[in-house]
């Protein structure tokens, strides 16, 4: 079954996350460059890895429209998102979260890059810091590093932020794909943002958005693809390991 987000959940992220799409404002690429954030402690630990003998309670979400595939612990709630203009596609809910007002989630964005130009990156990095430091000037980052996202380049930042009252935990990590850039959010209240990060973490070091090169040509429209794949039935493993550790 694939739930959708209502109008009132995608409200209450956006809300909670204080922030928009960390789209950048590619007309002041220059300044954004000079106004980057420095990480005030250690890199990201990205040595760790999920054993295939871990995978027997994880499910496959494959996404047909964006061209990517990822995996998700069978006791996290996958929902896809309605039409938005945030770039919002699909998000992970922590096992036991209200639906209606989540607090641990995982949420997967993507930003088409504007065309004919060569946005790396590095460049869309140090944008994207850039628009952040705009919004929130008093933003402290709390770690900043390089990883890679299923061995693909990445960037990655974890900071504070209060909301009614609660200090949240907020990892942004985000690679360039082509012509597009894929964000993910985890965000999770201080006190238990440990103890759902290493799901999180392995969730975004599954995604792969080589979808469409795997469909056979014989296969027919990416529809009938689609109707042909068992998604959320048993889960199946992804012969693979992934590296992010928060």
């Amino acid at each position: 079954m694939i739930f959708t987000i209502n109008n009132k959940l995608l409200a209450i992220i956006l809300a909670a996350l204080n922030l928009a799409l960390l789209g950048c404002a590619y007309g002041s690429i220059d300044s954004s460059l000079n106004g980057s954030i420095q990480a005030q402690s250690e890199p990201l630990d990205t040595s760790g890895a999920l054993a295939l003998s871990d995978l027997d309670e994880w499910l496959f979400y494959e996404n047909y429209d964006y061209g990517f595939e990822l995996i998700y612990p069978a006791d996290w709630i996958e929902q896809e998102a309605e039409a938005n203009d945030q770039g919002m596609i699909v998000g992970f809910l922590a096992p036991g979260e209200d639906v209606d007002n989540p607090t641990v989630y995982l949420l997967l964005q993507n930003e088409e890059l504007p065309a004919g130009q060569d946005v790396t990156l590095e460049v869309y990095s140090q944008a994207a810091l850039g628009v952040l430091n705009d919004i929130m000037p008093d933003l402290q980052i709390l770690t900043e590093s390089d990883i890679t996202i299923n061995e693909v380049p990445a960037h990655a930042i974890v900071y504070s932020l209060e909301s009614e009252g609660v200090t949240f935990r907020v990892l942004e990590a985000w690679t360039v794909i082509d012509e597009y850039a894929y964000i993910f959010t985890y965000k999770a209240p201080d006190e238990v943002y440990d103890q759902f990060a290493e799901d999180a973490a392995d969730i975004i070091d599954s995604f792969d958005a080589d979808l469409f090169a795997r469909i056979p040509e014989s296969s027919g429209p990416l529809e009938e693809a689609a109707e042909n794949e068992s998604l959320n039935e048993t889960p199946k493993l992804m012969e693979q390991n992934t590296s992010v550790v928060l």
